[in-house]
């Protein structure tokens, strides 16, 4: 048996996953919020901040230990398309420990306090419009992963640049446009 192959098995295995199960969530999120359920687009983001730690974060580091033990083995380091992935991994990396994790940990916060209330909701709309944003940077790390860029492959570089600022200004503006003061 070829080890490389396992390795990259292994890293598509638990990239499968780790994108799917969050896409799943997003999916699952998106359909609360729009039907207006707050109780059950609550319970989604509560269950978010239970998968964060027992799924996403030790998933996510197995992709990233066997895509790098893959790059070492067969392309090294000198690659711009495994700097791109390693950059991304980076992004969402810091999106998730920074952004995600905070809000879910007032989303819980909140509710502990006040029980499923508009700010609840609201910071929870936040956390779901930066988990898309993520998710969209996944979606184009694995493009990068599919299509090995080089840099005279400028179109497929545009390309990826153009639909992650497409999904910052889609996704991130609801977030970071300022809230209206209480009254």
């Amino acid at each position: 048996m070829d080890i490389y192959l396992l390795v990259k098995f292994l890293h598509i295995a638990s990239a499968i996953v780790w994108i799917g199960a969050g896409v799943g969530m997003v999916v699952l999120g998106a359909a609360a919020y729009r039907q207006s359920d707050r109780e059950e687009f609550v319970r989604v983001v509560r269950n978010v901040a239970f998968l964060a730690p027992r799924v996403f974060v030790p998933i996510s580091l197995a992709t990233l230990v066997f895509g790098l033990i893959a790059a070492f083995m067969q392309w090294g380091f000198t690659e711009l398309w495994v700097w791109i992935g390693l950059f991304g991994f980076a992004a969402t990396f810091v999106t998730g420990n920074f952004l995600l994790g905070p809000r879910a940990g007032r989303v819980k916060a909140i509710i502990a306090r006040e029980g499923v209330s508009d700010d609840a909701v609201a910071v929870g709309h936040e956390l779901l419009q930066l988990s898309k944003f993520d998710y969209a940077m996944l979606f184009v790390v694995v493009a990068d992963m599919v299509f090995k860029p080089v840099a005279s492959d400028w179109p497929v570089l545009l390309l990826m640049a153009l639909a992650l600022a497409a999904a910052g200004v889609v996704f991130l503006a609801p977030v970071l446009r300022p809230r209206p003061a209480a009254a």
